[in-house]
């Protein structure tokens, strides 16, 4: 091998090794010289760290390259320093073995918070009892508002007041500076805490739609977080919770970079479920991007983590997600195939709200291939499943986008019968004018009803019922 002098490799020869350009032959001769020579090995090996440092660094170039920075101003555009907290000399190992002990004696008092949570009064109650000079109170409190963000998907609502309660709790309780209480705030800072509340609100009124509402509970988040002194892994899920925020806004750009910036500091601490979900976002950005293949790729990938963790809310939602990115692709057949593997799934593992928004996904599916009997019903039951979960307005939309799957169908009088229930419950919320009431009216009235306009009804009337309930109970 021309390549071998002095009975070593030269540094040419190792990187072409590295990057697999010799011939088949000259590669195996490299490969058996590196077994044996402690020296060549040790450079090959600080090539490679090299070789994979400037692939990454080329990657994120490209990234700058393809998606623009966030813009001035904005609370996002670079992550906030952690405030160092201090310990004094010598309580290090005391403060751990109390903290340790907090922990252990929260676990009971968080799981009744939790339980709580499903009734204000009891709720009112529980919150009472935290005491914040109490480090396991706190730990209490924090466990509990980290799995209310894991469960949102059981009752966005109830979290949302979980939230507001907890941050209202925070805000009366005066500062003491007494010992106790000062060794509580060293194990868990008030900022962290109020940061959980804030993330929680904002997970939670991502799910009801109230975005604005979102935004400024994540910011509020992010900045607690910070000024907490909490690790880059609490910043980076708040950059999750945003990525998603800003999707569902259409600001698929801003969302890209959020989700990305998060997955990364994921994968540097090896916490896979939190890349997995990270990546459904970056996913769910591409698809406003309309980069559907990228899309698709993605949530293939990341299905099998959840599957294998048994983490069932994500992977019911990354299979909704890949239905509709296929569906949107036009790949209809094996956007059902999807649907129907997650409704398997639901009959063991049931979650009213994913139901819901599978059977609506399903339904979108249906109906874009011309089933419009099928998606009638599956609409139907998304809408019931909406209500029970207090989703008002999306139990509205189904409802309203069943009525004109009947009328697609050219069931006339079936559809009419549902635009009257629709009707009565819109008036119940006064979500709608009477003048777009009536014109719901007379698109279907006569023989021959208007079903492009109908259909153009439909979609303006979607943005107004999302805009206006909001959190009002179905």
């Amino acid at each position: 091998m021309a390549e071998l002098t002095s009975s070593h490799l030269d540094d040419f020869t190792l990187l072409r090794y590295v990057a697999g350009d010799l011939s088949e032959e000259d590669q195996c001769a490299a490969a058996r010289h590196l077994e044996l020579c402690p020296s060549c090995s040790r450079v090959e090996r600080e090539i490679a760290e090299l070789d994979e440092e400037l692939r990454r660094l080329a990657e994120e170039e490209n990234l700058e390259a393809e998606s623009p920075r966030l813009p001035p101003g904005d609370p996002f555009r670079s992550r906030p320093p952690a405030v160092l907290r201090r310990i004094p000399r010598g309580e290090g190992p005391a403060l751990a073995t109390a903290a340790l002990d907090a922990s252990k004696r929260a676990l009971e008092s968080s799981a009744r918070l939790l339980e709580a949570a499903r009734d204000s009064r009891t709720l009112a109650e529980e919150l009472s009892r935290i005491s914040l000079a109490d480090a396991s109170h706190r730990f209490a409190l924090l466990y509990a508002l980290q799995e209310s963000g894991r469960q949102i998907t059981q009752g966005p609502s109830r979290f949302l007041r979980f939230a507001d309660e907890t941050l209202a709790r925070l805000r009366r309780e005066p500062f003491s500076k007494g010992t106790e209480e000062r060794e509580a705030e060293q194990i868990v800072p008030k900022l962290v805490l109020r940061g959980q509340a804030h993330l929680l609100a904002g997970q939670a009124c991502n799910w009801t739609r109230e975005f604005e509402r979102a935004r400024t509970h994540l910011e509020l988040a992010y900045r607690s977080f910070a000024r907490g002194g909490a690790d880059e892994t609490n910043l980076a899920i708040v950059e999750h919770i945003e990525s998603q925020r800003r999707s569902f806004l259409g600001k698929g750009k801003e969302a890209l970079i959020l989700a990305r910036r998060a997955s990364g500091t994921f994968r540097e601490f090896g916490l896979e479920d939190l890349s997995a979900r990270a990546r459904v976002a970056e996913a769910n950005a591409l698809f406003m991007l309309d980069r559907l293949d990228e899309a698709i790729e993605i949530l293939r990938s990341v299905i099998p983590v959840f599957e294998k963790d048994g983490l069932w809310s994500n992977y019911l939602g990354a299979l909704n997600n890949l239905g509709a990115t296929l569906a949107k692709a036009g790949r209809l057949d094996e956007a059902r195939r999807e649907y129907a593997r997650a409704l398997r799934r639901l009959l063991r593992e049931p979650d009213r709200s994913f139901v819901a928004y599978i059977r609506h996904g399903l339904a979108d599916v249906l109906f874009a291939a011309g089933r419009y009997r099928e998606a009638a019903i599956s609409l139907a039951q998304a809408a019931r499943l909406y209500r029970e979960c207090g989703l008002s307005a999306s139990a509205l939309t189904a409802a309203l986008f069943e009525v004109e799957s009947w009328a697609r169908y050219g069931d006339f009088g079936r559809a009419r019968h549902r635009l009257d229930l629709f009707l009565e419950e819109v008036a119940r919320h006064g979500a709608l004018e009477p003048s777009l009431s009536r014109e719901i009216e007379q698109a279907l009235s006569g023989g021959h009803p208007d079903l492009a306009r109908v259909a153009d009804i439909r979609q303006r009337t979607e943005a107004i019922l999302h805009e206006r309930l909001g959190l009002a109970p179905a």
